[in-house]
C-alpha cells in the first residue's frame, strides 16, 4: 500500500533537489560548505521563502550527499533527481 504524500510536498522537493543539482554540479570537488550555501541562497530563490525558513537547510542537509555522491558517480544531473525520488 502507497503512502499519499501531498502534491505541494512533492513539487518543493522537486524544486530543492534540481536547485541541489544545478548548484553542485559546477561545484563538485569544491568545499561542500560552499555548496551549501550557494544552494540556500538558490532554495530560497527559487521557493519564495523567508531566509528564516529552515525547509531549505533541512533539505541539503539530509539530501546534498546522496545529490553529490550521483554526480560524482557519473549520474547525469537531470537524472539525478529521479534516480533519487526527489522528482
Amino acid at each position: 500500500m502507497a503512502v499519499a504524500i501531498p502534491a505541494r510536498f512533492n513539487v518543493a522537493e522537486c524544486i530543492m533537489c534540481k536547485s541541489a543539482v544545478k548548484v553542485a554540479a559546477p561545484n563538485l570537488g569544491k568545499d561542500t560548505l560552499h555548496i551549501e550555501q550557494e544552494f540556500d541562497k538558490e532554495c530560497q530563490k527559487e521557493l519564495k521563502i523567508p531566509i528564516e525558513n529552515k525547509e531549505c537547510e533541512n533539505y541539503v542537509n539530509e539530501h546534498l550527499d546522496p545529490i553529490i555522491h550521483e554526480l560524482e558517480s557519473g549520474t547525469a544531473p537531470k537524472d539525478v533527481c529521479t534516480k533519487l525520488h526527489g522528482c
